[in-house]
């Protein structure tokens, strides 16, 4: 099985590290950061190599064994996946929100990359997909929102790198491939709205970070995203409006920063108004659904055009946001 270089020792980090302990079968866990340092408390390992080549130098690493998983803010994917090729690193798991163009693609066709998308292997998500096609339902409104209060970490700098991040960067790329998969990969994205907001505190301004809203038509649907980062409720959700007036809707977990469970799920439906169909979701471990997806595949010495084309269509539509 594939040793595993983690880049990036935050939040991120820390959950795909969280997830790949729970395999049964896996390679050695290594970590790359910045400063050398391991940022993430709950991170058992002690030890950051400062690069990608010091840990396959030091380690002596098999490139050909080795799976890189990018964990860091999106400023410096590029960067690392350049590096990547120059090692010969070809396995290479990227963290949302990874947008490419086709040039980009077209370009790199030797590496082998999948980007993280794990709310589509939620248990919230695919019941939501399993109802409506059950039950023959067409989507005609699709709301989503994740919003919660970030504003001391995002002032203190979480997933940033040398440049502030909009709002639009954080939770609508996971708003965005869950429309998709909903949808069946719609190709065709119609943009009606975008609203940004700053983040103030104080005398402090982090441009365009502290909210977004999007409008968009897709398959006939129109599809809601909203996010906001200064607002003290704590919202996870997707909802489906269908066109006989049923209701399909999803609330995720809640965890504490430590991965303890705060909130269980919930899967509902509704006919006008009257909840007919309820059902609480009291564990959701879809990081490591996805995780293990994807590192079975990396496993096979194949390259998957499955996704190359999810990465695809999700860059086609967020290049439209950015």
């Amino acid at each position: 099985m594939k040793d595993i270089i983690i880049v990036g020792t935050g939040k991120a980090g820390y959950l795909h590290y969280y997830s790949y302990k729970k395999f049964k079968q896996m390679g050695k866990i290594y970590f790359v950061d910045i400063d050398g340092k391991i940022k993430n408390e709950n991170i058992e390992e002690s030890k950051a190599y400062l690069s990608l080549e010091n840990v396959i130098k030091e380690e002596k690493l098999d490139v050909k064994n080795t799976i890189v998983d990018i964990c860091t803010p999106k400023s410096v994917f590029i960067d690392i996946i350049m590096e990547c090729k120059r090692l010969n690193l070809k396995d290479i798991l990227v963290e949302k929100p990874f947008i490419v163009n086709e040039k980009f693609l077209s370009e790199n066709k030797d590496l082998n990359i999948a980007m993280v998308h794990n709310y589509v292997y939620s248990k919230i998500v695919r019941k939501m997909k399993n109802i409506l096609e059950q039950k023959k339902l067409k989507p005609i409104i699709i709301y989503t929102n994740f919003s919660k209060n970030r504003t001391e970490e995002s002032f203190n700098g979480r997933g940033m790198y040398k440049k502030v991040t909009r709002n639009v960067e954080h939770d609508i790329p996971h708003q965005v491939y869950i429309s998709q998969f909903l949808l069946d990969n719609p190709k065709n994205t119609q943009l009606l709205l975008k609203e940004e907001k700053s983040m103030v505190k104080g005398n402090e301004t982090l441009e365009k970070h502290g909210y977004s809203k999007i409008f968009t038509k897709k398959n006939g649907a129109y599809v809601i995203h909203e996010s906001d980062f200064a607002t003290n409720t704590k919202i996870r959700e997707v909802i489906v409006v269908c066109d006989n007036n049923i209701v399909v809707r999803g609330e995720f977990l809640f965890y504490d920063k430590d991965l303890n469970k705060l909130k269980d799920g919930n899967v509902s439906i509704i006919d006008n108004n009257k909840i007919i169909y309820g059902e609480d979701i009291d564990y959701d471990d879809n990081m490591y659904e996805c995780l293990l997806e994807i590192y079975k595949y990396f496993n096979t010495n194949v390259v998957s055009e499955k996704y190359r084309e999810e990465i695809k269509n999700f860059s086609e539509e967020m290049n439209l946001y950015m």
